[in-house]
């Protein structure tokens, strides 16, 4: 099993000051999306409100094979908004409108080996939620799960800050980290792929995934370092874009059944499958309005 954790949130989409779309998102929720329309068996954690906007998510999530297990409804909240302006790049730079501020319950998830654990973006080292989340990252630890942590960093960290702290917090839980460049510097102060993962492997991270918007991504790990083309495409948005190419390298995990202690020593042959499958995920997710790839996309691609 694949768990990914983060919150949920309703997109409404504007370019230009105008409305777009409006579509179930969330970081981890896209990932998950992406992964059950993949065919891999995926369970989301979250929480959502007790209401329409609570029961579309829900029901959007058992529509696209994704187990709702873990997902928490509360009866006397309103599911999350988030405003997403796209810029001229079609960037998008959001406002959040949230209830939630009680922390999260704790959860026992009865991990095995054999899973992945996806942990990405604010909600990782949100306060209000930090306690589930360490709980399920020492959890899962224990039971020698995969860790894969995607910071998805949009603002600066300075080093005396409490997020600062659960950010390296995070990096010792985890196995395989993605980072773009914005994280870099945000998080290091570098964008210098051989600075970053030397201070990533302080904290016992194995393999780092660097990518760098629409140049090269970078995979660097003990044993190598390799860097894969970016084609160009016509950009209609990057919401999805991250989170999506996490599904994609976590279902090519999944599929070799990779597991934690093989993480420092994967070879090309698998980031040559891994890697380009991961940026035709994300290009697909680009050119649409959508947060998740396309539900035939495997119909079309081999891996």
């Amino acid at each position: 099993m694949i768990y990914t954790i983060g919150e949920t949130v309703i997109d409404l989409i504007f370019k230009d000051m105008q409305p777009q779309a409006a579509k179930v998102g969330g970081s981890a929720l896209n990932t998950s999306v992406s992964l059950g329309r993949l065919g891999d068996k995926v369970s989301f954690i979250s929480e959502i409100g007790f209401d329409e906007l609570g029961d579309l998510c829900k029901s959007f999530l058992v529509e696209n094979a994704v187990d709702t297990t873990h997902l928490v409804q509360y009866a006397d909240k309103k599911t999350s908004l988030a405003l997403a302006f796209l810029n001229e790049k079609n960037d998008a730079k959001y406002q959040f409108y949230k209830e939630f501020k009680d922390e999260m319950s704790l959860l026992n998830i009865d991990f095995k080996s054999t899973d992945y654990f996806l942990f990405s973006s604010s909600f990782s080292i949100n306060q209000r939620v930090r306690k589930c989340v360490a709980n399920l990252l020492h959890l899962a630890g224990g039971e020698q799960v995969l860790l894969y942590y995607d910071p998805n960093m949009r603002r600066n960290l300075t080093p005396d800050s409490i997020e600062y702290f659960y950010v390296q917090e995070n990096f010792r839980y985890a196995d395989l980290v993605h980072l773009s460049d914005e994280d870099a510097c945000a998080i290091f102060g570098t964008n210098d792929v051989n600075c970053v993962f030397l201070e990533l492997q302080k904290y016992g991270v194995k393999a780092l995934v660097f990518t760098q918007n629409k140049n090269d991504v970078i995979v660097k790990t003990e044993v190598l370092e390799k860097s894969y083309n970016v084609p160009e495409i016509n950009v209609v948005s990057t919401i999805g874009a991250g989170d999506t190419f996490n599904a994609g390298i976590l279902h090519c995990l999944a599929k070799e059944k990779i597991a934690k202690d093989a993480v420092a020593n994967l070879t090309t042959d698998f980031w040559d499958k891994a890697i380009p499958f991961s940026i035709i995920c994300s290009s697909n997710v680009c050119q649409s309005i959508e947060n998740y790839i396309d539900k035939d996309l495997l119909k079309r691609i081999d891996v």
